[in-house]
């Protein structure tokens, strides 16, 4: 459970982390010889006398899920080593692109002259204008009351703050959530539905990510209510949760539903966004809210300080995944899956008839495979000391959890659940590992 000041702390590392990727940006297209440094300077420049003028319109735009993604790889690609999905090319005079976003927000004067790229100029947490012909460039004018682009000889006005559509202008749309009742601590919560950055994602701009579409304005409308219901629930009765939230994520990004199922994830390159797939009902919204806050908070700190072990080829049994995992992953996935324990320890509570019986399920089978994850974390030999207790507190934390009781229909079904998981892993993937073998129920006491 991080506190307030925590998750400040984890924005502030974030809000830093981007900026000094920023300046590696300008100072690698000069080093490179790239033929836009200049204009890579000049943005930047220009995104540093915003900040000056608008602080908390630079701090929004910086802080954007997709500037990270952006910057990393265009870091990536002047220093010769993009990953496999990268999108080809880079446009590091896409900072201008970013002082124009800060502009925007911050009705504050400016010209900017912004790259085409992906067939759109854009404006990290604003919109995307899709100039007309070949343009190579947009010129963006804001005169501290509008905004007008030109491009190829074609002007087009674009909505002074930049929040709804227009001709060519394609806006990220807010989604608003109220708090439940007036005087109520916890607050409403905004956040930007991002469908049409090309860095909104990995391989969102070379189409690798399973994105989905624009959505149409009755979907939106749709989320924008399940958000709602999502936060009364969790401002009401999840409270460390809610907050957490509104201090970790920005953003939502629609991905497209693999095969009809359901699926979430959080990239450690685009802090503060969520990418989840639709439809979705406001439990599963907040669950899958709860489980991603948990990642970006755990991303977030490894930004900051050493709990990795180096890597030794040792993989493990994750009770959540098919396949073994590095020690990386299986801690992550732990961490995450306590937030969920966590969610599901409250709720059984509130749910009624058949839904509570499935909440106590949830929360069983989720308390026994933080568990054998915890285990299996502990066994490593060399783990930092920082990492020994961060693993020793959610110990703790579960240790608490193990003394209450469940019902004894739904410890039956979590034990079935797991066990099934555990033999179709095997049969899959050969013996667990040591630290786990000779168990015979994985349910009961291990190690």
């Amino acid at each position: 459970m991080a506190t307030s000041g925590a998750i400040e702390s984890l924005a502030a590392i974030q809000h830093s982390r981007n900026l000094l990727l920023l300046r590696a940006v300008v100072d690698a297209a000069r080093r490179s010889g790239h033929p836009e440094a200049a204009a890579a300077r000049r943005g930047f420049e220009q995104l540093m006398e915003v900040k000056r003028r608008a602080p908390d319109a630079a701090a929004a735009v910086i802080r954007h899920p997709s500037t990270g993604g952006w910057g990393l790889h265009a870091l990536r690609a002047l220093r010769g080593g993009a990953s496999p999905g990268d999108p080809p090319g880079v446009r590091p005079a896409q900072l201008a692109g970013l002082a124009a976003a800060a502009a925007v927000r911050g009705r504050s004067a400016g010209a900017f002259t912004v790259p085409v790229s992906h067939g759109v100029a854009c404006l990290p947490s604003v919109g995307v204008l899709t100039p007309p012909g070949d343009a190579d460039t947009v010129r963006i004018v804001h005169d501290g009351r509008q905004v007008v682009a030109t491009a190829g000889g074609t002007t087009t006005p674009i909505p002074a703050d930049g929040g709804e559509d227009a001709p060519g202008w394609r806006a990220l749309r807010t989604l608003r959530a109220p708090g439940p009742e007036k005087g109520e601590a916890t607050p409403e919560i905004e956040l930007l539905l991002d469908d049409v950055d090309p860095f909104r994602f990995p391989g969102a701009a070379s189409g690798g990510d399973g994105r989905a579409e624009r959505l149409s304005a009755a979907a939106v409308a749709e989320l924008e209510r399940t958000l709602a219901e999502t936060w009364d629930l969790l401002s009401r009765h999840h409270r460390s949760s809610a907050r957490e939230l509104s201090g970790m994520v920005s953003t939502l990004t629609p991905l497209d539903a693999a095969g009809g199922a359901f699926r979430s994830a959080t990239s450690r390159e685009h802090h503060g966004c969520v990418a989840l797939s639709l439809p979705v009902d406001p439990t599963q919204l907040a669950v899958t809210l709860v489980h991603e806050v948990q990642h970006g908070k755990l991303a977030a700190v490894t930004d900051a300080v050493r709990l990795l072990p180096r890597e030794d080829g040792r993989l493990y049994y994750a009770p959540w995944r098919p396949d073994p995992r590095p020690f990386a992953g299986l801690l992550h996935g732990t961490y995450a899956f306590l937030g969920v324990g966590r969610f599901w320890r409250r709720q059984r509570w509130l749910e009624r008839g058949e839904r509570a019986l499935a909440a106590h399920l949830e929360y069983a089978h989720w308390r026994d495979a933080v568990r054998l994850g915890l285990v299996q974390l502990g066994s490593h030999d060399r783990l930092p000391a920082l990492t020994v207790r961060f693993v020793r507190g959610m110990r703790r934390v579960l240790d608490q959890w193990c003394a209450e009781p469940v019902p004894g229909p739904a410890a039956a079904l979590a034990a079935e659940r797991f066990n099934a998981h555990r033999e179709r892993w095997i049969a899959a993937n050969g013996p667990l590992p040591g630290c786990l073998r000779g168990a015979r129920d994985l349910t009961g006491p291990v190690g």
